[in-house]
């Protein structure tokens, strides 16, 4: 489950299902032999982002989720399945979309109270599924929870996934923290249940910051050993995390100094001195100056970082540098630095 920017494909091969956010690929999707694409679909809320959310009539939002910022809607709309259809999957389909994360499907219990209600938010789940598989019979369909309507759609599932078994993630508070065994239990029952009662494989999602990458390691397993497949990553799922398996990075960004243009970066030292033993210790390099850091997490898909500071002497390329290496740190991301380090060590943001 990758929702960052540029998913990391070459790392994401390694899988067999790769589930990612498709706002977030501007080019064409690949075609990865042995790894299904699957696209995340909110079902039960709607975030202003998003190119639908005009589109959807007021009286349709029932509530709001404040945590995500996300807009709750209601299920039990007549109009509401096939607009859910046109608007997000068939532009998803004619995109080469063939498997969907359907997300949010428990999010009607923050404002069904009463039976009545939630019985009528069910049934408009129930029609939005069928729905899909009526328009698109191939679709293979991944559940986030849905728990309350499983009895009814289970033959439309491929799989069913739920967060928070072991370490948990509060989007309100933007902490992590380990979930109560009460709620485990009751969720540990539940996946039980998918696997025994309807046959369908049961996916567990963990929330661990980067740098705990050890202890992600071992959730991991202690997923595993419940007979679940796990995955355990960040809060934000733009990290590429630990799950059956762990992909282990082979890639080492070399920062450089600001060249006048691309061919100059074969004659810099960071190309003659320092690349050569990266590659005969079966790493590949990369490269990147200061104005041109990458801006998504580097952790689980880079070995390290290595900064080549003869070259970097701008004040505000320091500055930028430094601001960036804080968050590399955060990660867990390892971090060589060579060259002349004081002017780096001067900058508050480096402390």
């Amino acid at each position: 489950f990758y929702y960052g920017e540029a998913p990391a494909w070459s790392e994401l091969q390694a899988f067999d299902l790769a589930v990612v956010e498709p706002d977030h690929i501007r080019e064409t999707l690949p075609r990865l032999p042995l790894t299904r694409i699957a696209a995340y679909v909110s079902v039960g809320e709607i975030h202003a982002s998003k190119i639908a959310s005009s589109k959807i009539p007021a009286s349709w939002l029932i509530g709001d989720n404040r945590a995500w910022g996300s807009r709750i809607i209601d299920q039990s709309q007549a109009e509401w399945p096939a607009f859910f259809v046109d608007r997000l999957i068939t532009p998803l389909w004619e995109k080469g979309y063939r498997s969907f994360f359907l997300d949010t499907l428990d999010a009607f219990q923050l404002v069904a109270k009463t039976p009545e209600q939630r019985t009528a938010q069910e049934a408009g789940l129930v029609a939005v599924i069928r729905q899909i598989k009526q328009r698109y019979p191939a679709a293979q369909l991944i559940f986030n929870r849905g728990f309350e309507i499983l009895d009814r759609t289970h033959a439309q599932a491929t799989a069913v996934v739920a967060e928070s078994l072991f370490e948990a993630y509060d989007a309100a508070s933007q902490r992590y923290r380990p979930v109560p065994e009460q709620d485990r239990e009751w969720l540990r029952g539940q996946l039980k249940r998918v696997q025994s009662e309807y046959h369908l494989p049961a996916i567990v999602i963990d929330y661990l910051p980067a740098a705990q990458r050890e202890q992600a390691r071992q959730t991991a397993r202690k997923i595993e050993a419940e007979g679940f497949i796990p995955w355990v990553t960040t809060g934000d799922l733009t990290t590429l995390g630990v799950g059956s398996i762990e992909v282990m990075p082979r890639k080492v960004l070399l920062v450089h100094g600001p060249l006048e243009n691309e061919y100059a970066l074969r004659q810099d030292d960071v190309v003659r001195l320092a690349t050569m033993p990266l590659n005969y210790l079966g790493y590949t390099a990369g490269y990147a100056d200061p104005r041109h850091l990458p801006e998504q997490p580097l952790a689980g898909r880079y070995a390290g970082v290595v900064i080549w500071l003869d070259g970097i002497t701008e004040p505000e390329d320091v500055r930028r540098l430094a601001a960036w290496l804080v968050a590399r740190v955060a990660e867990g991301v390892p971090v060589g630095i060579l060259g002349r380090i004081n002017p780096l060590l001067a900058t508050p943001l480096s402390q």
